[in-house]
């Protein structure tokens, strides 16, 4: 497997979104969703990382530096594709975006989450993420689970 760069031009890239976006609106009303969109991709607050193979990208994530009160970057995308999951890969996407944060000094991660994703639960907590309220344009919603990861400087 190669580790890519997102970019919004590329086939592979917009098949995944279609398939996280196809997924979450499965699991979530459509209103809720606050997806990081092909068009954002390039953007110089973005990194963006995929793992493909012979069938295209099969995990990926993303984090999106923000300059609240507070600077932090928030994890977006995160999606291995289901015969995929239970390899690492999630993992994997995980601890680089986090190395790339710490070279990056951003000193807090957050993201949103659902309750139905379990095993995304899961990882976050294991990687050391805790619950926190709502962040950036985010509010209170019971679709949505908040978590954040302060690194160590």
């Amino acid at each position: 497997m190669q580790l890519v760069d997102l970019t919004p031009d590329d086939p592979d890239v917009i098949n995944v979104f279609s398939d996280i976006d196809r997924l979450i609106n499965s699991l979530y009303p459509v209103a809720t969703a606050q997806s990081l969109s092909l068009n954002e991709l390039g953007q110089p607050n973005i990194f963006a990382i995929g793992l493909k193979n012979d069938d295209g990208i099969v995990a990926c994530g993303a984090i999106v530096k923000q300059l609240d009160t507070v600077p932090y970057g928030e994890i977006r995308r995160l999606y291995v594709k289901p015969s995929y999951r239970g390899k690492g890969l999630s993992r994997r996407i995980m601890q680089i975006l986090l190395h790339h944060a710490g070279e990056e000094q951003i000193p807090l991660i957050r993201l949103e989450t659902g309750p139905k994703q379990k095993k995304s639960i899961s990882l976050y907590e294991n990687l050391g993420f805790q619950p926190c309220g709502p962040f950036g344009n985010y509010t209170e919603n019971p679709q949505s689970l908040f978590m954040e990861l302060g690194l160590n400087q």
